[in-house]
């Protein structure tokens, strides 16, 4: 079987289905914005605005998509040469969503008309009271709908606007009402809205794949500076968005408590390349205090309140680093992880963040200790709640017992048991045939039989696997220190397969997620 039929295989896809997933991009048509409900009666809406020079303001969210829906429609306005507000939530002080408070706001400052993206579907109450006020609230959004209809002026949703039965993203969704408005997809519109799919973690089916696919090759072939200022590698893939710009956009809403937020929308937009410059660099700056805040704040903590079955602590951080520091000790300890902080408008309550893996299951736990939850939601491997502060052992006590009685499962993946030639460049094009990668189409698990532990060499004073294969191949692992994989005569290797660029010279890389000793 060569390398091609072993990925059929594994996706379980006929010819039919390849030619399809990879049919050429000149091929792909994306939906015409026209046929969505309600889209006719947005555009009268605005260009009735337009006409009648009404004040008009986006409304979008803190998060990646919420900043690229904010974008897309900014954006649209300024081609079509009508000036527009915007304006992106403070994590801290607004919390998510349109609420009654900046309502009001918005009609004192004299808007009549606004618009909301990656947000608005259940936000009720701020909506009746803009009604209340005398004005008009378009909501743009993808996020699950409550039975009973936001009393909105209009909606662009996946499922009540019937667009697909596949969630697509907040900016995806902004996408099409700009496409309804201008009357065509913008290329680096069209980008922008890729990256909010791969950011928010969206299904990788129908639509959603052909925009991502359509935002990969207009980043290669346009080279977009605001985008392209925040690219680690010149090797541009789905991983360029989701895994290089979407989290230094997503550092700011997680630690910016200001208006300055909304840099992120005057740096998307901007055509000035000195603006961009600067903006990126304060991007950027944010991202690596990210990354040492969260850093410290795991080297800090109290390690006799660490159990080995689970963990839940109180931590005086952010709010937005919550998420990421659970993250980190999920993939140190191994064991399900929730980290608490002060709630920042309410010191009575306790926001978290939880992260699991195979074995606990969030959700069901969520119902286990639904008798301490004030709010909660999430899926299977990690979720958000807040509860009351004066429950916090309790809750960590009854937490620690579920851990306790549920355990991680592990299990060796499905994988292409590949041989060490089969690692080469020409497979490597023809694995990327068959991307985009991501939610729903998971990247391949590749596997390496009874690799004999003689064979691997390692780097960094022992530390890391990095083992010649070729000239320009090799296999790669971190975090594999050469004295404990010497105990072994031979390892099962599992990993993905990913070109890597240094200095101008590519590299392609097994790439180690998981090993079975021998």
């Amino acid at each position: 079987m060569d390398f091609k039929e072993k990925l059929l295989e594994y996706f379980h896809l006929n010819e039919s289905d390849f030619n399809e997933l990879s049919k050429p991009l000149n091929e792909i048509k994306l939906l015409d914005p026209n046929s969505i409900e309600s889209m006719s009666k947005i555009k009268d809406r605005i260009f009735k605005a337009i006409h009648n020079n009404e004040k008009i303001i986006v409304y979008g969210d803190y998060d990646c998509d919420g900043v690229s829906a904010t974008t897309i429609v900014v954006k649209t306005f300024e081609k079509l040469n009508y000036k527009v507000s915007y304006y992106l939530p403070i994590r801290y002080s607004d919390g998510y969503g349109l609420n009654v408070k900046n309502v009001i706001k918005i009609k004192e400052a004299g808007f009549s008309l606004i618009i909301t993206v990656d947000n608005g579907i259940a936000q009720d109450e701020a909506i009746k009271k803009a009604n209340e006020l005398g004005m008009d609230v378009i909501v743009v959004d993808h996020h699950e709908a409550p039975e009973v209809p936001v009393p909105a002026y209009a909606v662009i949703h996946p499922i009540v606007s019937h667009i697909s039965d596949i969630y697509g993203s907040g900016g995806y969704m902004s996408l099409f009402l700009s496409a309804g408005l201008l009357g065509y997809y913008d290329d680096y519109l069209v980008t922008i809205a890729g990256m909010s799919v791969i950011s928010d973690m969206m299904e990788l089916k129908g639509y959603n794949r052909d925009v991502v696919r359509l935002a990969i090759e207009n980043l290669k072939k346009n080279r977009y500076l605001p985008l392209m200022y925040l690219v680690d590698s010149p090797i541009i893939t789905e991983k360029t968005l989701g895994l290089e710009i979407a989290p230094k956009i997503n550092a700011i809403g997680r630690l910016v408590d200001d208006k300055n937020i909304n840099l992120l929308v005057k740096y998307l937009i901007s055509e000035n390349e000195n603006e961009i410059y600067k903006i990126s660099n304060w991007i950027k700056n944010n991202n690596e205090l990210r990354k040492t805040l969260t850093k410290e704040a795991v080297e800090a903590l109290p390690q006799d309140e660490i159990n080995d079955a689970g963990i839940a602590l109180k931590l005086d951080i952010k709010e937005g680093l919550l998420g990421l520091i659970a993250n980190r000790l999920l993939n140190e300890k191994n064991v399900p992880v929730i980290i608490f902080t002060e709630d920042s408008t309410d010191k009575t309550f306790l926001k978290g963040s939880i992260r699991s893996k195979e074995g606990f299951n969030v959700q069901k736990a969520f119902e286990s200790l639904s008798k301490y939850m004030v709010a909660g939601g999430g899926h299977a491997m990690a979720g958000g709640l807040t509860i009351k502060a004066s429950d916090f052992n309790d809750f960590r006590r009854d937490f620690i017992k579920l851990c306790e009685e549920h355990k991680f499962t592990k299990e060796e993946p499905p994988s292409i048991e590949l041989s060490i030639t089969e690692i080469n460049n020409q497979n490597y094009e023809i694995l990327r045939q068959f991307s985009p990668f991501g939610v729903g189409f998971p990247e391949p698990v590749f596997s390496l039989r009874n690799l004999p532990t003689k064979s691997l060499q390692f780097i960094s004073f022992g530390k890391h696997i990095s083992t010649p294969i070729s000239i320009n191949s090799k296999i790669l692992g971190f975090n594999m220190p050469e004295s404990e994989i010497r105990k072994y005569n031979s390892l099962d290797l599992f990993g993905n397969l990913n070109m890597s660029s240094f200095r101008d010279r590519l590299t392609l890389e097994f790439r180690i997620s998981d090993y079975i000793a021998k």
